[in-house]
């Protein structure tokens, strides 16, 4: 059954002839790396890379860490994937990484480094803080309009092309949401601000990303909603990820890893477990998927295999 577009939704310029889109030839797939520290084992990187490239990716994301001296470790890895792969690189960029100026110093940095994209982020706020500092851009949305309007500035460099830009989403919820319509007025914004697609965050359940892309439509929101999967292998992990963004982890999820009685098998179970909500996003609809491999490229593979998705 076609879902119908809410009566009350404003539409934006593009939604005014919406039609139904053609069944997707092919699963799309990104990935998303962490830039290596100063002294990783290059061989290891290297041979990421590689595996990675093997799949023919439609981009691949790179975030930035303090480990790898921030955003200036972000824009030597994109150079180094550009001079070693075919791969297109996305940047992570998040309002933390500075005031306005400082920010718009940096996505002329990144893209001099090779970037034609980026993933717009609020990023996240430090112990104790409730707001940004000032001069800081407060939320995501006023990056994605900075962009936009940075972008137009320098038409000139792109050749009458533009800037491919992400933002996220949250299937279950953000932490500081008041609730769930929040979260999609959120969505909204973004996209009318400029956004192109949006990357959600962590979920368990293949449901929850389904109820949160038709409630997302019904609303008015029409870029793609790639869901991201993260390998479950660690129940720590997990645990960390859950602090990280505020959300629980599932109490079915937590019990089936605790029934493990080794590593290995925590590993076995938490790696069907994240190949099955792959399939099942992917058999209720979704176009494509979005891993976060944790710079594991063994990992990457396994839960590839297991979710029907071949190397080229």
């Amino acid at each position: 059954m076609v879902s119908r577009m809410s009566a009350s939704a404003p539409l934006d310029q593009n939604e005014l002839n919406v039609y139904p889109a053609p069944a997707p030839q092919r699963t799309a797939l990104s990935f998303e790396v962490i830039p290596p520290r100063h002294d990783a084992d290059a061989a290891k990187v290297n041979g990421l890379l590689e595996a990675l490239s093997s799949y023919h990716p439609d981009y691949i994301a790179v975030t930035s860490s303090q480990r790898s001296g921030w955003l200036r470790g972000t824009a030597a890895f994109i150079e180094r994937i550009a001079q070693r792969t075919q791969m297109r690189p996305l940047a992570h960029l998040a309002c933390t990484a500075g005031t306005r100026a400082e920010l718009i110093g940096w996505i002329d940095t990144l893209v001099d480094a090779g970037v034609r994209g980026l993933l717009a982020l609020r990023g996240d706020l430090a112990p104790g803080q409730t707001s940004l500092p000032e001069g800081y851009l407060p939320h995501a949305d006023d990056l994605v309009r900075l962009v936009r309007e940075w972008e137009q500035s320098q038409a000139a460099r792109f050749a009458a092309g533009r800037l491919a830009v992400g933002v996220a989403c949250y299937p279950q919820g953000h932490a500081e949401s008041r609730n769930a319509d929040e979260d999609i007025d959120v969505l909204l914004t973004k996209q009318r601000c400029g956004a192109d697609f949006a990357i959600t965050q962590l979920f368990f359940d293949a449901a929850d990303y389904h109820r949160f892309a038709e409630r997302a439509h019904l609303a008015g929101v029409n870029i793609p909603l790639i869901p991201g999967i993260m390998p479950m292998t660690s129940a720590k992990r997990l645990a960390r990820m859950g602090e990280l963004t505020g959300l629980p982890v599932p109490a079915p999820v937590v019990n089936r890893l605790a029934q493990a009685r080794d590593p290995g098998e925590e590993h076995e179970i938490g790696l069907e477990l994240t190949a099955r909500l792959a399939r099942e996003v992917l058999a209720g609809g979704a176009g494509g998927l979005h891993v976060y491999t944790h710079n594991n490229a063994a990992v990457t593979q396994d839960l590839l295999d297991r979710a029907g998705i071949a190397a080229a």
